[in-house]
């Protein structure tokens, strides 16, 4: 079986109801449908205990999102996984249909396109880009219902890291990605509607995902971190007007010679090499 589709819920059978109706619809059939519920008491066991499409379901306590989405990983007999959780639903009924004309390239990572919504009308469409790099990944990231990963991946690397609340799939695709160099490519597809308004989007939890991002660039990344932030700084719009400016030779010894002149007045340069 080539794919596995998992859905992680919680007490939140409205959007389930439109994540099953979403997976019903597909027209690509050949796939494994597995639930991972995390023991909700609103209705949604009685509503996954119905759905006669489901493979695989289990309501019980669990410590998080990231051990929820790790039971689905193990129990998962595709080789490719996608989640796509409560709230969460593809962009249309053919979406599987052509992202599984890829499966067969045999990739590590195939992703596409996102969009953000909320129930007080957010809309924004997210696409990353086709070439990802360490930079990108740093101040951006996949989303994982946008995203088919081999599962193979989990066992060769790690699965998702249960000790973090917000950003271990983040840590997942930079580490898989940008130390272990697996493979990937953009599909040039809009996968799913992404409910933006879990716990990653709450303003409240920004000091949790800052803390989580730390720790895993420290931990993997701790000798790349000042050279990025040259890049960053390379970034800034005023950096840009300098290139700019560089690609007409008149201007740039103009402005050349301006530097030039302010430098004289201050403490003499020193081009920093360590």
């Amino acid at each position: 079986m080539k794919l596995t589709i998992i859905t992680i819920n919680f007490n939140n059978k409205e959007g389930l109801i439109k994540t099953f109706d979403s997976v019903k619809n597909q027209t690509f059939k050949d796939f494994e449908y597995i639930v991972i519920d995390g023991g909700s008491t609103d209705g949604s066991k009685e509503l996954t205990e119905k759905n006669t499409s489901i493979d695989y379901w289990v309501s019980e306590q669990d410590s998080g999102v990231y051990n929820a989405m790790n039971k689905g990983i193990r129990k998962a007999a595709g080789e490719y996984i996608i989640f796509m959780n409560s709230g969460d639903f593809f962009f249309d009924d053919t979406v599987l249909e052509r992202a599984a004309a890829h499966f067969a390239s045999g990739i590590d990572i195939l992703y596409g396109d996102s969009v953000y919504f909320n129930k007080d009308g957010y809309h924004r469409v997210e696409s990353p880009p086709k070439k990802i790099t360490f930079s990108f990944m740093y101040s951006g990231g996949i989303n994982h219902q946008a995203a088919f990963i081999k599962k193979q991946l989990f066992k060769d690397y790690f699965y998702y890291n249960e000790s973090y609340k917000i950003c271990a799939d983040w840590e997942f695709f930079i580490v898989a990605i940008c130390l272990y160099n697996a493979s990937y490519k953009h599909l040039e597809e809009t996968v799913c509607y992404y409910d933006f308004s879990g716990i990653s989007a709450n303003p409240e939890n920004l000091s949790v995902y800052f803390k989580e991002r730390e720790i895993t660039l420290n931990k993997y990344f701790s000798a790349f971190l000042e050279d990025l932030k040259f890049s960053q700084e390379a970034k800034a719009k005023r950096i840009q007007q300098v290139f700019h400016i560089k690609k007409y030779p008149v201007a740039w010894r103009f402005f050349k010679w301006i530097i030039g002149f302010f430098l004289l007045f201050l403490p003499k340069f020193k081009l920093k090499t360590d």
